[in-house]
């Protein structure tokens, strides 16, 4: 596996404060822009932890759109000359489809200073023309009533007395490639070898009780014990039954955690870049990366950003991170998801 190069997190010095953030910066009398942004809870702790803040200390307006990343990507792309959506926020894999699409500027430390004190890779995988703001991580949760033995790697889900009990992404789903990516390393493959992943499916297949399209519908079958383990969920749901007395336990499996990040893109043609290169530097100063990641327990993009309580024990050392190249994996994602319909689903 390629671990994110720990040096990569810790070339950080101090932060950046949000009046310091860009020369010459002063409150806009009137106009603003609009952004994206995911909703629940997490809406109510961006606003609380970062947008509020922004707005008081600039007088600006930021709008933000509700919707799923898909659709913010595609209204990008049919509005390319004309943006209605100023500056993107977007998960993996649409992330990189912007990249890949063309769209969005170029972000450098000259205009964004709070670029230079995050860890290098949350900027340079998006060739420098998108930064990250928090990322989570993939794992597994198992029933500790139904299982025998714990479970603390990816092979264990292999174990045959696991025959019907698990459940992992249908394609598509989120965790959905990386499961492709981390089956096909298992079992020697990489981004550019993928058929070792389609030998480990048909290995793992009679383990397999459902495919699940949504986190809500994993940790339903793990709640009702339908299924005793879930490949490649995020953190965060199976918490939300442990924190609820569930039997439930999860780990970042031996071999690696696998990465989700959400990350920021302005516009080519946004009606206020320079507005969202200041909100941009504001997300990822010290003070505002604390207050957010640790009230959604996610991890920051700054080193020096401090986690406390449920977001320190929960969110992995750097060390168990697993990041892939996603440029080779999306232009597969046609392929790929032809062949597992045709082949896993089935």
């Amino acid at each position: 596996m390629n671990k994110l190069d720990r040096r990569s997190f810790l070339a950080s010095t101090g932060a950046i404060t949000l009046g310091a953030m860009i020369p010459g910066m002063g409150r806009a009398a009137d106009g603003g822009f609009t952004s994206t942004v995911f909703g629940g809870v997490w809406e109510q702790n961006y606003r609380k932890a970062i947008v509020d803040g922004f707005e008081a200390a600039t007088g600006a307006k930021v709008n933000l759109q509700l919707g799923s990343s898909a659709e913010w990507l595609t209204n990008a792309i049919v509005n390319r000359a004309e943006p209605e959506i100023d500056m993107l926020m977007l998960p993996y894999p649409d992330s990189i489809k912007a990249i890949m699409a063309d769209i969005g500027i170029e972000l450098t430390p000259e205009d964004i200073p709070n670029i230079a004190e995050i860890a290098p890779v949350w900027w340079e995988q998006y060739k420098k023309r998108g930064v990250g703001l928090d990322y989570a991580s993939y794992g597994i949760a198992y029933r500790t009533d139904l299982v025998d033995q714990p479970i603390t790697k990816w092979e264990d889900l292999f174990r045959p007395e696991l025959a019907g009990k698990i459940s992992i992404p249908d394609i598509g789903t989120w965790g959905s490639w990386e499961m492709l990516v981390m089956l096909a390393k298992l079992r020697g493959g990489s981004e550019d070898n993928l058929e070792p992943a389609f030998e480990a499916l048909a290995e793992l297949k009679p383990n397999i009780r459902r495919y699940f399209t949504s986190s809500t519908d994993a940790m339903s079958m793990l709640d009702a014990g339908e299924v005793v383990a879930v490949g490649m969920t995020t953190n965060i749901p199976p918490y939300a039954l442990i924190d609820a007395g569930k039997p439930v336990d999860f780990v970042f499996p031996e071999e690696g955690a696998m990465v989700g990040m959400v990350s920021y893109h302005i516009a080519e043609g946004a009606a206020n870049p320079e507005l969202c290169k200041q909100f941009i530097n504001h997300a990822i100063s010290r003070e505002a990366q604390e207050a957010f990641c640790n009230a959604v327990i996610a991890g920051p993009v700054r080193p020096d950003a401090k986690l406390t309580g449920k977001a320190a024990e929960r969110v992995p050392a750097l060390d168990q991170l697993t990041l892939f190249d996603w440029f080779k994996i999306v232009p597969q994602m046609p392929m790929l998801t032809d062949r597992w319909n045709y082949e896993v689903s089935l």
